[in-house]
C-alpha cells in the first residue's frame, strides 16, 4: 500500500461554513450545525456464530441539530420560525453543506450553498427546541430534528 502524506496547512478544508438551510435559507446566526447518520444493526448471532456476535445492516436514519443566537430579524430561519414549524408538525426541506459568504461587514453578508462541494438534502421534522436566556444579553437556542425519508447526497458541480 502506498504511503500517504498529510499536511494540515494544505489538506484541511477551511473554506466556507458548514450550515443547515431550511427551504434554501440558512439558519440565522447559527453557531453550530450537525448531521448524524445512523444505521441500526440487526443481531443475527446464532449457535453457529461461534464466540462472535454477527450483525447485518438494518434501517438507516439521520438527525440534524443546530445552536444559534436568537434574532429579531424577520424573514429568516430563526427560533420563532422553527418553533412555529414544530407546533404545526411541519415537514421541512433542508440542505446540509458548505455555504459561501458574499457582502461585507457594513452592509451585512449573504450566504449561498457552495455547489462546487457535495451537500445533503432531505426532509426533517423538528423534534425539540430549547430556548435559553443567560446572564449576558445574548439569548440562544438549540434545535434538534429527525430526518423523514431518504437522505440524498448532492454531487459537487466542478467550477459552478
Amino acid at each position: 500500500m502506498a504511503e500517504v502524506n498529510y499536511n494540515s496547512n494544505q489538506d484541511l478544508d477551511l473554506d466556507g461554513k458548514m450550515m443547515i438551510a431550511v427551504g434554501g435559507i440558512p439558519i440565522a446566526f447559527a453557531t453550530t450545525a450537525k448531521m448524524t447518520i445512523t444505521t441500526d444493526m440487526v443481531d443475527t448471532t446464532n449457535m453457529m456464530s461461534g464466540d462472535w456476535k454477527d450483525e447485518v445492516p438494518g434501517v438507516k436514519s439521520f438527525t440534524l441539530s443546530s445552536e444559534a443566537l436568537i434574532t429579531r430579524k424577520t424573514g429568516t430561519v430563526s427560533a420563532d420560525s422553527l418553533v412555529d414549524s414544530q407546533l404545526a408538525d411541519s415537514l421541512l426541506t433542508f440542505q446540509f453543506g458548505e455555504f459561501k459568504r458574499t457582502g461585507d461587514e457594513t452592509a451585512g453578508y449573504a450566504y449561498a450553498l457552495d455547489t462546487t462541494k457535495s451537500s445533503y438534502t432531505g426532509s426533517m421534522r423538528i423534534s425539540s427546541m430549547e430556548l435559553n436566556g443567560e446572564n449576558s444579553k445574548l439569548k440562544k437556542y438549540s434545535m434538534s430534528a429527525n430526518g423523514c425519508g431518504p437522505l440524498t447526497k448532492v454531487a459537487a458541480v466542478p467550477g459552478a
